[in-house]
């Protein structure tokens, strides 16, 4: 196939995929050409969310969860040190 069989083909294939949007669009909101009537909706306030405070950890929470972090590392490099030790020993 030539560069200029494959750009038309590429240009009617573009064509045909606007063809489709355009007629998916029309009956879509905010697309008011194919409207005979307009519809009026009511101005309505829209709540906005409250907004998120900043979760604060007390200190014996920080503490509980260095205590964790450091409990599970010296677990690993307790699985880690023994694994070590049983390859040397063979």
């Amino acid at each position: 196939m030539s560069i200029i069989g494959a750009v038309a083909e590429l240009n009617q294939e573009i064509e045909r995929l606007t063809k489709i949007r355009d007629s998916l669009l029309q009956g879509a909101p905010g697309q008011d050409a194919g409207r005979t009537h307009a519809r009026t909706v009511p101005a309505v306030p829209t709540k906005k969310a409250a907004p998120r405070t900043k979760r604060v950890l007390s200190a014996a929470g920080r503490k509980k969860i260095s205590e964790a972090s450091k409990a599970r590392w010296a677990a690993v490099k307790k699985a880690k040190s023994v694994a070590q030790k049983a390859t040397a020993s063979k």
